[in-house]
C-alpha cells in the first residue's frame, strides 16, 4: 500500500509533543499539509518550522481546544491558510492517575474537558466541511483505558471511554457520506504523558514502553486505507504489558 496523503491538508490536536509532535512529523513525510495547535506555542511553532525547513507545509495555531472559541479561530485560521481540512487528528489528551479519593472535581474536569469535550469541539467544527465534499477522515488518540476499565484510572478510563463511545457513533453517522473515522487505542507510550500526576520522569517502566513514532505509524496506517476500506479500532500494547 502506498502510504501517501499528498493534496491532504491535516490538523493535529495536541501536537506540542510525544504522539501529536511525532504524527504531524509523519503526516508531512507522506505529502500532507499539516496545521498543528496546541497551548504551547514556542513548542507548535518549532514542529511547524521544521516541516517547513524539510519542505513541508505547516502552520501554527496556538490554542486550548477545550475552548469554543478558541476551536472557531483555529478552523479560521486553517481554512485562511489551506482552504479545507481533509484529517483531523484529535490527539489532545490528559491524565492524573491514583485512587478515586485522590481525584479532585477539578482533576475531573480536567480530564474530561480536554480528553472528551476537545474532541467534540473539534470534530463539530470540522466535520460539516467534510460532509459536504463527501471525504473526510477524523482520528481519534484514545487508549486502552477506553476499552477496558483499569485501577487507579477510573475518571480517564471514563473519559476515554466515552471518546471511544463517540467515535463509534460518529462512524455510523458519517460513514455513508464518505468520511471515514477511527480510534487508536495505545498502552503505555514514553512521552511526557502525566509526568508529575501520576508517572515519574526517570521511571524505568517508561523505557520499556511504545515510542511516539510507534503509534505514529498506526495512525498513518488508518489514514492511508484504499478508498473503499476504513480501519476503525486499532490497539496496540507494549511488550512490557500484558492485555
Amino acid at each position: 500500500m502506498t502510504r501517501t496523503l499528498t493534496d491532504n491538508v491535516a490538523l493535529v490536536t495536541g501536537a506540542s509533543s510525544g504522539i501529536g509532535r511525532a504524527t504531524a512529523y509523519a503526516m508531512a513525510e507522506a505529502g500532507a499539509s499539516v496545521v498543528v495547535t496546541a497551548r504551547r506555542t514556542d513548542r507548535i511553532e518549532e514542529v511547524a518550522q521544521r516541516i517547513n525547513e524539510t519542505g513541508g507545509h505547516a502552520i501554527a495555531v496556538t490554542a486550548d481546544v477545550t475552548l469554543e472559541d478558541d476551536v472557531d479561530r483555529l478552523y479560521n485560521a486553517a481554512i485562511a491558510a489551506f482552504g479545507r481540512v481533509d484529517i483531523l487528528f484529535n490527539n489532545a489528551g490528559v491524565s492524573k492517575y491514583g485512587p478515586l479519593d485522590s481525584i479532585t472535581a477539578d482533576d475531573y474536569d480536567w480530564m474530561m474537558n480536554t480528553n472528551m469535550r476537545a474532541s467534540f469541539l473539534c470534530t463539530r467544527r470540522f466535520l460539516p466541511d467534510m460532509l459536504a465534499h463527501n471525504r473526510g477522515q477524523i482520528c481519534f488518540l484514545a487508549s486502552v483505558a477506553g476499552l477496558k476499565g483499569l485501577p487507579n484510572e477510573t475518571v480517564y478510563c471514563a473519559s476515554k471511554f466515552a471518546q471511544v463511545g463517540f467515535a463509534q457513533a460518529l462512524d455510523y453517522e458519517t460513514r455513508e457520506t464518505g468520511v471515514k473515522v477511527s480510534v487508536i487505542a495505545p498502552g503505555g507510550v514514553h512521552t511526557e504523558f502525566a509526568i508529575g500526576t501520576g508517572r515519574s520522569e526517570g521511571d524505568p517502566m517508561l523505557e520499556a514502553m511504545m515510542e511516539p513514532e510507534d503509534i505514529a505509524e498506526a495512525v498513518m496506517f488508518a489514514l492511508t486505507q484504499p478508498e473503499k476500506a476504513r480501519t476503525f479500532l486499532i490497539g496496540m500494547r507494549p511488550m512490557s504489558e500484558p492485555l
